[in-house]
C-alpha cells in the first residue's frame, strides 16, 4: 500500500512537520493498523461462516502476510463457493434421486445399513439450492470502511504528537 502526498508550504515549521510526518509513514508505522484491521475482518469471517457438521469450512479461513502492509485472507474450501455464491436448483445427474443427509452421521459417513428413511436422509427427484450468503462480499465493503476509518484516527494521532 503506497499513499501519495504532494502539499506545498510557505513555512520551514510546516515543511519540517510534514517531513516528519512523511518519514512515520516511510517507517511503515501504519503496517500495524493494517494488520489490526485484516485480523479483525479475519475473525468477523471465521465467526459468519456456518460451521456445519464438520467445522471444516471454518477452519479453512487463512490470513496471511503478503508484503509489508498486505493481508490476504482466503478459503479454498469447497464448499465456501456454494456458501458465498449460492446455488441452483438441481437434480441428479445420473442416479435416480439425490441423497440428502439430515444429520450429521448421515452427512459424513454417506449412507450405511440401519439408517432410517426419513429420519437421517430423505431421497428427492430435486433440491431448491441455497441462497448466497454473501460472507466475503459484505466483510469486504466493512473492512474498506473500518480501515479508512482507522488509517483517519492513525493520521490524526500522528499529526497530534509531531505538533507537541
Amino acid at each position: 500500500m503506497s499513499v501519495a502526498v504532494d502539499i506545498q508550504v510557505q513555512s520551514d515549521r510546516a515543511r519540517a512537520y510534514l517531513a516528519s510526518v512523511r518519514n512515520a509513514f516511510d517507517s511503515g508505522q501504519h503496517h500495524e493498523v493494517v494488520e489490526k484491521v485484516a485480523a479483525k475482518s479475519f475473525s468477523r469471517m471465521v465467526r459468519a461462516t456456518p460451521k456445519g457438521y464438520t467445522g471444516m469450512t471454518r477452519q479453512e479461513w487463512e490470513l496471511k502476510r503478503t508484503s509489508p502492509g498486505e493481508w490476504w485472507i482466503n478459503n479454498d474450501y469447497k464448499v465456501m463457493r456454494f456458501l458465498e455464491y449460492g446455488t441452483k436448483a438441481h437434480g441428479p445427474k445420473t442416479a435416480k434421486a439425490l441423497y440428502i443427509p439430515l444429520n450429521r452421521r448421515a452427512a459424513i459417513g454417506g449412507w450405511k445399513r440401519g439408517m432410517r428413511f426419513g429420519v437421517d436422509y430423505v431421497l428427492a427427484k430435486r433440491e431448491k439450492g441455497i441462497k448466497p450468503m454473501g460472507i466475503v462480499a459484505a466483510e469486504q465493503e466493512r473492512a474498506e470502511s473500518e480501515l479508512g476509518t482507522e488509517m483517519r484516527r492513525f493520521l490524526k494521532q500522528l499529526l497530534n504528537e509531531r505538533r507537541s
